[in-house]
């Protein structure tokens, strides 16, 4: 216990830095510098010199991180690594090829589900961080994947958690769900005491996965487990880059008329999440909502990127119902023509919809705060991708 809150107290001593850094040197060299340290680490090896803390509390922790070659995945395992802990990262291919991830040590596990041995890769582990999961599917495409998706993110949470039990010195299994266990769209603001009523199969299976540790970890290993929303950041390819691929193109977009309240977490405010309720003594056994704390319509994020990218902008007022109708004729042709043009209805209700969180439990009890904001975060993505 006096290990974890020493370790504890130098999270937080390195959170007051970051934020005192931020407020001294201004927000665009802060960005500028984390652009160029993404690229120098897709570039060159392991973690810079600089990055690495005096003051290590972690030197003989070990940390297995699964999905650690995916995009959240390598966002944790170099900041572990600058934060002095051992980290063995969990990938499907023998040889992940991924220099920038210098310093970690890689094992293969080619499928998770309810046979997996995680015998070899729990020995000598301390914390796990379980990002690893079949994600949701874009438009229609994730239809009927159900078993696949309780394959992997329900059955095999649940045999990973069956196998911890039997790791002596595992202290805490951190499990990365998703908002989509609870909904994945709401107009009243969601918090940790809203029922879960997941509406996608794979909210179904990451419900399933979080059902699975509260069963499996009745003693121990302590857990924890986190719903992040949608989560946004350089190298990622999902929604919030497909947005800056409309704002790109120049052309007026027909989304004036949408009136909806989205939250997103900048993928390094989840990375800061995930180390403070790694140790955190108050996290124990506990469910948090995670976001940047702020929320935003479609058409006010499309102006924040516009103006973040230097670019014009024209939303031009089109009636929801004929988003919805475009929408509908994308999945005809999709179902009967095999066309894909990626105006499904899926996709356009991800554009009108409104899920927004309430992630002040997590602040509340364990003093814990985004280190960057909505528009930091995307100007850090924007001047990333720019370079």
């Amino acid at each position: 216990m006096i290990k974890r809150t020493l370790s504890w107290l130098h999270q937080t001593y390195m959170h007051q830095a970051v934020v005192q850094e931020r407020a001294a040197t201004g927000l665009s060299a802060k960005c500028r510098r984390s652009a160029q340290v993404f690229l120098n680490l897709l570039a060159t090896e392991g973690v810079p010199q600089d990055h690495m803390h005096g003051l290590n509390t972690t030197a003989q922790t070990s940390v297995l991180v699964t999905g650690a070659s995916g995009f959240i995945g390598q966002h944790l395992c170099r900041r572990l690594l600058a934060e002095g802990y051992h980290v063995r990262g969990v990938s499907r291919r023998s040889d992940p090829a991924m220099p920038q991830l210098t310093g970690v040590e890689w094992v293969t596990i080619r499928d998770i589900g309810p046979t997996t041995d995680w015998t070899d890769a729990l020995q000598g582990i301390h914390y796990i961080v379980h990002l690893a999961a079949l994600t949701h599917q874009i438009g229609k495409r994730g239809e009927g994947r159900a078993a696949e998706f309780m394959t992997v993110n329900a059955a095999g949470t649940r045999r990973l958690a069956e196998q911890s039990r039997q790791s002596p010195g595992l202290r805490r299994f951190v499990y990365v769900s998703s908002i989509n266990a609870v909904t994945s769209a709401a107009d009243q603001r969601v918090t940790e005491d809203t029922p879960p009523q997941p509406d996608t199969p794979y909210g179904q299976s990451k419900l399933a996965g979080e059902l699975a540790l509260h069963e499996t970890l009745q003693d121990r290993p302590d857990w924890c487990i986190l719903r992040p929303v949608l989560v946004y950041g350089p190298g990622n390819s999902g929604n919030m880059a497909r947005l800056l691929k409309l704002v790109a193109t120049g052309l007026p977009l027909p989304l004036a008329h949408i009136h909806n309240c989205r939250s997103f977490i900048f993928v390094d405010n989840l990375v800061d999440a995930i180390l403070n309720v790694l140790i955190h003594p108050v996290a124990s056994r506990k469910t948090f909502l995670v976001s940047d704390g702020q929320d935003v319509s479609t058409p006010e994020l499309i102006r924040m990127l516009a103006r973040q990218s230097s670019l014009p902008v024209r939303l031009v007022p089109v009636p929801v119902s004929i988003l919805k109708l475009i929408g509908t004729i994308g999945d005809g042709l999709e179902r009967f023509l095999s066309l894909y043009t990626g105006l499904d209805i899926y996709s356009v209700e991800k554009l009108v919809g409104s899920l927004a969180v309430d992630s002040t439990a997590i602040t509340r009890d364990t003093g814990w705060r985004p280190p960057y904001t909505l528009v930091e975060g995307l100007e850090c993505t924007l001047q990333t991708q720019e370079m």
